[in-house]
């Protein structure tokens, strides 16, 4: 139960849905690029992803410089289930769309530098 608690918990907010929709998108995306596209600020999309990340839908992988989120390879049937229903309804949001299209466009290397 708490499980099913926490993962219905991570996906009632506006802004780890769109973080979702990014990373169902792209594989591997940085928090600069997360924070570029969506225009939050770092410490509030990390604090997004630990959210996520505690409720078991993101993984991450070190590389580099960077640190590289991505939806778990490893996400039980239900939970998979869940979340593929509600990107299916998050793709048809206007502005997951935009910030779809906005992602295609940024330059990692850029963007990480001018945070640094």
């Amino acid at each position: 139960m708490k499980k099913t608690t926490r993962l219905l918990k991570a996906l009632a907010d506006e802004n780890r849905l769109r973080i979702l929709a990014l990373l169902s998108a792209k594989e591997g995306l940085c928090v600069c690029e997360i924070t570029e596209v969506i225009g939050l600020s770092q410490p509030t999309v990390s604090s997004h992803l630990k959210v996520l990340e505690n409720a078991g839908l993101l993984e991450f992988k070190k590389e580099g410089l960077w640190v590289n989120y991505d939806i778990s390879s490893s996400l039980e049937k239900n939970t998979k289930a869940i979340l593929d229903n509600v990107l299916g309804m998050l793709s048809k949001s206007k502005e997951i769309k935009r910030e779809l299209s906005r992602l295609s466009s940024i330059n990692r290397k850029e963007i990480c530098s001018k945070r640094v």
